[in-house]
């Protein structure tokens, strides 16, 4: 058995072809819908609905389709194919070099940014791995065997 709200929100969600509900759904609409007279006229306004907003196929015919060109000719109007390739061409060399222009500025600024950060990187990597200055003067001192 199937709640008004439920029907309401199926109807809503779905329109008023049974077709498009959930399978399981549409058994229990159909006969909710013969029982209730209020999703009855429910479900008469979601038909309404649907039959405004579905549109039609309009398909122009060769006749109309000659008859505006016709008039457009009349007019001095004529086609633009050759601007619209070199529109395509230039557009199309535009978007690349667009891109490489963009690609090298990216590589320039994050090499510029990253320098701080490589430097002190290879001097943390430095003090870790190598003698440092302490180290090499103490050696220096033993090996020359002066007083200290």
């Amino acid at each position: 058995m199937m709640t008004k709200d439920r029907f309401e929100y199926l109807l809503d969600a779905y329109g008023a072809d049974f077709a498009r509900w959930p399978a399981d759904a549409r058994d229990a609409g159909r006969a909710a819908l013969h029982s209730d007279p209020q999703l009855q006229v429910a479900w008469a306004k979601a038909a309404a609905l649907d039959d405004m907003i579905r549109l039609p196929n309009l398909v122009p015919s060769a006749a109309l389709r000659d008859q505006i060109i016709a008039s457009a000719t009349k007019a001095g109007l004529r086609a633009r194919r050759i601007r619209r390739a070199l529109l395509a061409v230039w557009s199309g060399a535009g978007v690349a070099a667009t891109a490489v222009a963009g690609a090298a500025l990216g590589i320039i600024i994050a090499h510029q940014l990253s320098a701080p950060m490589r430097a002190d990187t290879v001097f943390y990597q430095a003090s870790l791995q190598g003698a440092d200055d302490t180290d090499l003067l103490g050696v220096e001192m033993a090996s020359l065997d002066v007083k200290r």
